[in-house]
């Protein structure tokens, strides 16, 4: 066989097998395409088994900080409509709205939004949504089930622990679950580590401190306006810090009203007043600032601001940030290292892409600080 014939027939070899190969792989990618999972399945807070399809790309979040946990994925871009309240409410203090509140705006209402109201089933399968992100205080309001089967979308249950109150590993389980659904693996696990590297940073900072001096925080942010008695057991900051309240020594935990004789039996070292009560606090200092003034607090100059934290369940980084502040007024020499503002704004930026402290400066007229200007004994 001469050359020509060689080549000639090598071609046709080629050819048939390159046939063969193309028959091969058209006859088997149906039946890969078939064996690709179209659906994940998850557990959630509600025990429920749910099947959410892998390729989600339109999202609705309803109830307390549900929305905020889409933000903090940087899924943004996925929301179908957000609840009115998030669209009517002043943002400041919403770490998350304060950042995207203009997108808000602009995006379809799916309900009215807040801690106490049922979701709506006609506005939500209005806007065609691939995935509910349903807040577990809302199961007590609407059954998931049902809701499902009316928005014609698989509905999961969330939480991050109790609203005013910071729970990591809560916060890490839930952000994981939902970097799932939503594929954003990745991010959730970034910022799961930032969280715990946060943490840890805290702790170690205090480690070995043995006079842990008396601290009173006032006028909490709960469910609207607060005086100065209004505070919190196990308060979150102080917690990352390993440092008690006075109301501590109550043995309650949640939010209480204090009697100003507790107060002032206690004589704390420090007082905190959160910023988004300060005017209530400001005017009744006024109306007598001698029964104010016989604490040695106010007397010292010793009332600090600090960020709110609490509003439409847990603004994690807020809370974060405020035990650095806090901490650097305690414990002087273990933050001596720490710029409150500038590690805000570091946190604010790892949880939402843009530094928010000058933000809540803005909107609250002041931010981390003493208080000696506004209440003169």
């Amino acid at each position: 066989m001469d050359t020509r014939k060689l080549i000639m027939a090598a071609i046709v070899i080629i050819i048939v097998l390159i046939g063969a190969y193309i028959l091969i792989t058209n006859w088997s990618s149906p039946a890969q395409q078939e064996q690709a999972p179209k659906y994940i399945e998850v557990t959630d807070y509600a025990g429920r088994t749910v099947k959410v399809p892998t390729n989600v790309s339109r999202i609705v979040a309803i109830g307390p900080g549900m929305l905020r946990l889409v933000c903090y994925l940087n899924a943004v871009d996925m929301l179908a409509g957000v609840e009115n309240a998030e669209k009517s409410w002043n943002p400041v203090g919403r770490d998350y709205a304060m950042v995207y509140f203009e997108k808000f705006k602009n995006l379809p209402v799916i309900g009215p939004g807040g801690p106490r109201e049922a979701p709506n089933p006609e506005l939500l399968r209005s806007v065609k949504p691939d995935l509910v992100i349903m807040s577990r205080v809302y199961v007590d309001l609407y059954d998931p089930d049902r809701l499902s089967s009316e928005v014609g979308a698989p509905v999961i249950v969330l939480d991050y622990g109790v609203a005013g109150y910071l729970n990591t590993t809560e916060f890490k389980k839930a952000i994981t679950l939902l970097g799932k659904v939503l594929r954003k693996e990745s991010r959730a696990a970034e910022l799961s580590s930032y969280v715990d590297s946060l943490v840890s940073d805290l702790e170690s900072r205090v480690k070995g401190v043995e006079q842990k001096p008396g601290v009173y925080v006032g006028a909490v942010s709960y469910k609207g306006a607060q005086p100065f008695t209004a505070t919190q057991g196990k308060f979150p900051p102080l917690s990352l810090l390993k440092t008690p309240s006075i109301a501590d020594e109550t043995g309650k935990t949640g939010f209480i009203s204090l009697d100003f004789e507790f107060i002032l039996k206690k004589q704390p070292e420090y007082v905190f007043i959160d910023l988004n009560n300060l005017k209530t606090v400001l005017d009744d200092f006024n109306k007598d600032k001698a029964k104010y003034c016989s604490l040695n607090a106010f007397k010292s100059g010793k009332v600090y601001a600090i960020l709110p934290f609490n509003y439409y369940h847990t603004n994690v980084a807020t809370a974060i940030a405020d035990a650095y502040f806090i901490g650097k007024v305690l414990y002087p020499d273990k933050f001596k290292d720490v710029d409150p503002a500038a590690k805000a704004d570091e946190i604010y930026s790892k949880f939402l892409g843009k530094p928010l402290y000058q933000d809540f400066v803005t909107g609250l007229k002041r931010g981390f600080g003493d208080l000696s200007d506004v209440f003169k004994c």
